[in-house]
């Protein structure tokens, strides 16, 4: 950067306004991104946002770093950013959890809505409940409502963690079976995959990108998906309101959003990048093979996509009478 247009920099700074705004948004970005994902490494919302940030970086001319912050059902990683400087350097990946789920849930969240600005969706994740092929014989929802009514109490959970999207949709199954089943929370996608492989729980409900691999195999069963419509990579596996369940057709959807107050330029350059990447034949591709559908939006369709799904979860969670600490 040349000593003039520091000079400039200094000097809008000095005089703040929109010029202000312009000019810094020129020089932005002159180091590296934070883009924090408030969940552990390997799971899905990790990769999605390690492949978006990767292809972010060149349209920015720097590297978008990711950086896990996973605990307390994302509110770890929420807090961080909603604490951090509103200047563009760190960015939050973000799902329903957060701003949809945790409020109601929670009966103390350490961040406030009002706290980010959004900038765009990258995908919808659909859900799915699925079971250990060898501990569990069915092969249809209904069938499996007809084993837990059969076996009371047998019957455990695995979930990325307590309070979560996950949680509430085998939640939901459950309340429809009139019957009990014992969630086991982990601390993200990895651990309960290798307990529902190795037979330790008998169901998880999950995003399911890293199922798919071990459904293909015939060690784990895909009974049903959470997506209004069967999805491209497993178009075999009926959607909950197929099975009866329309109640489950719900989205753990993912997006990127920043502090509250990030200068407006700096927040276009960001939402031109994320569509840019996001938007990309290649990546647009491994999103659907990743058991996910593709969707960028603008900062109001992210606001309103977030206010419906409040209300949403906020039913579903008062129905169920769910409430942690």
């Amino acid at each position: 950067m040349t000593r003039l247009f520091r000079y400039l920099c200094l000097a809008a700074l000095l005089a703040g306004g929109p010029w202000a705004e312009g000019v810094l948004a020129q020089a932005y970005p002159e180091r590296p991104i934070k883009l924090v994902v408030p969940y552990t490494p390997g799971g899905q919302f990790d990769i999605l946002a390690r492949m978006v940030g990767e292809r972010m970086g060149p349209i920015l001319g720097r590297p978008v770093v990711v950086e896990n912050k996973p605990g307390a059902g994302t509110m770890l990683g929420a807090e961080y950013v909603a604490k951090s400087k509103n200047d563009g350097y760190t960015l939050l990946y973000s799902g329903a959890n957060m701003f949809a789920i945790a409020p109601h849930v929670y009966a103390k969240v350490p961040y406030q809505r009002s706290d980010f600005q959004t900038i765009s969706l990258v995908s919808d994740l659909p859900m799915g409940l699925v079971v250990n092929a060898s501990m569990v014989p069915a092969r249809t929802l209904q069938e499996f409502i007809a084993y837990l009514k059969a076996n009371p109490g047998k019957v455990n959970f695995g979930t990325s963690g307590q309070g979560g999207a996950q949680h509430l949709l085998c939640e939901l199954v459950k309340d429809r079976a009139g019957v009990g089943m014992m969630h086991v929370p982990y601390k993200g996608t990895a651990p309960v995959i290798q307990d529902l492989v190795g037979a330790r729980v008998s169901v998880a409900c999950d995003g399911l990108l890293a199922y798919i691999p071990h459904a293909k195999a015939g060690t784990l069963r895909i009974l049903a998906v959470s997506s209004a419509k069967r999805m491209e990579g497993i178009p075999d596996v009926p959607t909950f309101g197929e099975s009866g369940l329309p109640e489950a057709t719900v989205s753990s959807w993912g997006g990127i959003v920043a502090p509250a107050g990030t200068p407006q330029p700096v927040l276009e350059k960001l939402h031109a990048a994320i569509v840019a990447a996001a938007s990309a034949p290649e990546v647009r591709q491994r999103i659907i093979s990743d058991a996910a559908v593709p969707h960028t939006t603008t900062p109001a369709e992210f606001d309103a996509i977030i206010a419906a799904d409040y209300e949403r979860w906020g039913r579903l969670v008062r129905k169920l009478g769910l409430k942690l600490e």
